[in-house]
């Protein structure tokens, strides 16, 4: 086990929790569902997720318990996005880390509507390169996040040098991507603070598997503030509680060993979970 925890696992744990108390937005000072936010004049820390706001309803939510069968039926949905995620190859194998699944407790419906806020949940699983167990500050990693009907924090590993996260396209959905810039002197290129090679920064790709507006609204929102959108429950109502409106999925770790992984996601799998 590494000695210190990566902060992509931490903030994204934080966020997981923030969403469930605060669904409709981060910003506690910004009314639900305006239609009127504007994007900050500069692009936000990367933990400062700008968040999608589509939904024109009643901001009341008559928060309930997640019913026991309810949530089961999300845990399945979850164990089947796990199954369409590829896992990465030799040399990773599952590093020494407690496997992360979670399924929210809360659900809602928005009064005066038939609309439900469903219950979100995430899974983590992280890979380390083998051999690279005695070296924790160089050991090569990667990490994946699922979440279900939101989305969760992010790595302030890129924050300080990194490019602009950008639009990538996957067919059948849509990522966005950041990959850390090395620092650069007359007289060579430093490798990153994991032994990274230059040509081989630490990225994030976040993949999107969401309906068509609500993809719409992710690429608006990521050309407005050149950050990673972000979205809670209450963005993705749905019919019934435990139906699955969204599925986002992370990847981070060498550049290379992410856009490999990722051009291998089953994303049609993962739209036959989503309402035709």
């Amino acid at each position: 086990m590494r000695n210190a925890r990566s902060a992509f696992l931490t903030c994204c744990s934080m966020l997981f929790a923030l969403t469930i108390t605060l669904p409709v937005s981060a910003d506690p000072n910004t009314p639900p569902g305006s239609a009127d936010s504007k994007p900050a004049p500069s692009r936000p820390a990367m933990n400062q997720i700008p968040q999608v706001r589509r939904n024109n309803v009643d901001s009341t939510i008559a928060w309930t318990a997640a019913v026991k069968e309810s949530q089961v039926q999300v845990k399945r949905q979850l164990v089947k996005v796990l199954q369409a995620t590829p896992r990465p190859t030799a040399p990773y194998e599952p590093a020494d880390e407690e496997v992360v699944e979670e399924v929210g407790a809360k659900t809602g419906m928005v009064k005066g509507t038939q609309h439900w806020v469903p219950i979100e949940a995430r899974a983590e699983r992280e890979y380390q390169a083998a051999g690279d167990e005695e070296d924790d500050t160089n050991a090569r990693f990667l990490e994946i996040q699922v979440a279900l009907n939101s989305t969760l924090g992010l790595t302030t590993g890129l924050a300080t040098k990194s490019e602009k996260p950008h639009i990538m396209e996957i067919e059948g959905a849509m990522a966005v991507a950041q990959s850390a810039i090395p620092v650069v002197d007359s007289t060579k290129v430093d490798r990153d603070d994991r032994g990274r090679a230059p040509e081989d920064p630490m990225t994030l790709i976040r993949i999107y598997v969401v309906d068509p507006d609500l993809e719409a609204n992710v690429r608006k929102l990521q050309k407005e503030t050149g950050a990673f959108p972000g979205f809670g429950p209450a963005q993705v109502l749905a019919d019934h509680p435990d139906e699955i409106r969204s599925i986002v999925i992370s990847f981070y770790g060498p550049k290379s060993d992410v856009e490999a992984i990722a051009k291998k996601l089953d994303v049609a799998a993962l739209r036959k979970l989503l309402p035709s």
